[in-house]
This record gives C-alpha cells, structure tokens and sequence, in this order.
C-alpha cells in the first residue's frame, strides 16, 4: 500500500483553537476518558494558558506534573521539550490534526514472515493484515494472512484486514466482499474490514478506469456488503483519490476513512478520518523499518476500534 520550526518558544502564544483526541490508552479507556493534547491545565481548551505553562516548563521555571506531561507530550517521548511545544503551537494555528497515542502497521505477504513480537516489542499496538486482493478465487488470497492472523492472536495483538481492489463495476465489488467474508469466517477481528481502494500497480488505468460515479458505488458496494454482514468497514485511499474520484459526501461522510499520506503532517481534515497511514518506504516521522522486521507501512489510529466494535457488536463481538 503506497500511496518536521519553532523559532522561538514565544511564538507558541498565538490564537487557540481546541481539537479532541483519544487518551494515550485509547485502546483500554471508555469513550469517556477523550482529552484534548495540550490541554496542560486541564479546563477543557487548548489557548495561551497552556503555551504559557509548556513555555515556563521547558524554560525550568516550573515542573509538570506527569498528568500535565500527558496532555504536553505531543510527540509522545515521555518528555516535554521544544519539539513539543512545536506540535502544540501547529495545533493552536490549526495547522495539523493531531495524532493519538496508538501506532500499528499495515502488512501483507509482501513483508514475508513477519515478527509480531518484534512490531509489539517495538511499540507498536496495532496491525492491519492484508486478506487477499481482487475477485474470489483462492488463488487471490495473501498467502500469509492465515499465518498472520495467528501470530498475532498469539501476541494479543489487535488486528484488522484489508482487501486491495481490482473491481472495475460493481458486480466485481461484490465478489470482493464475498471474497473478505470467507477469509473472515470464524475469526473476530477488533479493528476495521478496510477496502484499498488505489491503483499502484496500474491495473484500473490499463484496463479502463472507472468514471469517478462508477468508483464511488464500487466503494459503497464494498462497504455495505461488509457492514451488512456484521463487520465493521473503513475506507482506505490516498488524499488525492478522496477529494478527487473519491469525493462524494454520501460516501466520505458514512464510513470511516484511513488516509493514505505519507507526510510529516496529516492534511486531510475529513470528519470521519480514523486512520492515517504516514509512511512506508518513505516516511517522515519515524523511519521507515522496525529492527528486525524491515521496512513496513505505519500508521496512527485516532479512534479506539476494539472498544467502538466490541460495544456495538461488530465483527463476531
């Protein structure tokens, strides 16, 4: 799947703005427990109040507290340091969305045996398994999706699957869901169903593709045909296929989204955005391995899955 400027301390003081995020222990917490990142005084906003004690805590003239360093800890270090006050001051300027505390990797057979253990050990907390690409033939499924699926049960490690989609009509997105469904029998994923809707390969533009319309119900048959089947569905693509071919509102607006941007910032300001895939081969953040896996794609989740699918029933819970 394909597809960091702080001058001065001061410059923090600027306009506020508030934005909610998932606490730091999303994945155990209710959905109660919401906070907001740079809320350092806890009244429920992100203003001057906050940049003023960030400042007055990196320039040693007062100590937060480890509650206080929570909501402060934007690049999630467990410290409070300039790059921090970097976050905060983009999110007081509205400039980015945010990222939770939970990162995952997505994998397929591509990645080849991969070391659940390592990914966990690594400090990462979720993983996205490819299940299979295209129509319903055996032949189309990833040959370690099983594979994966149990290693990371054996972890503990939440997981979710995705499916790459080579539909070109409607009738092709059927067999696609068709083909998630028989790879999902028996199994309860506690993260998303997501439908790769992209063209790395090539394979839509040599073969015809699809008017935008065309797209969009290929889409919606998609993630449809796994809600109605109890699963819990997400949309992936690129930002450029989401406010261009992908850009109908009856779509974007009715299933969570999992961007594709690898970027140092998220840009996509979606109100339905639950994932966003930062980096792969490229990536700005953090690297782009993990020692002892290799190269792999990375992602921050900002809502908390196993709780939204284990309390609404989803996916065989």
């Amino acid at each position: 799947m394909k597809n960091r400027i702080f001058k001065s301390v001061a410059a923090v003081l600027c306009a506020a703005v508030a934005v909610l995020l998932f606490p730091l222990n999303s994945f155990a917490a209710g959905l109660e427990d919401i906070y907001m990142i740079g809320d350092v005084n806890f009244d429920g906003e992100v203003n001057i109040l906050d940049a003023t004690l960030i400042q007055k805590h990196i320039s040693m003239l007062t100590v937060l507290d480890k509650s206080a360093i929570e909501k402060a800890d934007a690049d999630y270090n467990n410290d409070v340091n300039i790059h921090d006050a970097t976050h905060i001051q983009k999110i007081i300027a509205k400039m980015y969305i945010p990222l939770t505390a939970k990162k995952g990797v997505d994998i397929s057979k591509h990645n080849g045996d991969v070391d659940i253990n390592k990914i966990k050990e690594a400090g990462y907390d979720f993983v996205m398994i490819r299940c299979g690409y295209g129509d319903d033939y055996v032949s189309q499924d990833d040959k370690q999706f099983e594979n994966n699926v149990k290693k990371c049960e054996e972890a503990g490690m939440p997981w979710g699957v995705y499916l790459y989609s080579y539909a070109l009509t409607v009738k092709e997105a059927e067999s696609e869901v068709q083909h998630t469904l028989r790879l999902l029998k028996g199994k309860k994923p506690t993260l998303p169903v997501a439908f790769d809707m992209e063209d790395a390969d090539g394979y839509k533009k040599q073969n015809g593709m699809p008017s935008n319309k065309t797209l969009v119900k290929i889409c919606k048959t998609y993630l449809k045909g796994v809600k109605d089947a109890g699963y819990y569905p997400i949309l992936y693509a690129s930002k450029s296929w989401l406010t261009g071919k992908l850009n109908d509102s009856s779509l974007l607006d009715n299933y969570d989204i999992w961007l594709a941007q690898w970027n140092e910032e998220c840009t996509y300001n979606g109100k339905t955005l639950g994932i966003w895939q930062y980096g792969g081969s490229t990536n700005y953040i953090d690297g782009n391995s993990i020692s002892g896996v290799g190269t792999i794609d990375k992602n921050f989740c900002y809502k908390d899955y196993p709780l939204l699918i284990k309390n609404q029933g989803y996916n065989g819970w």
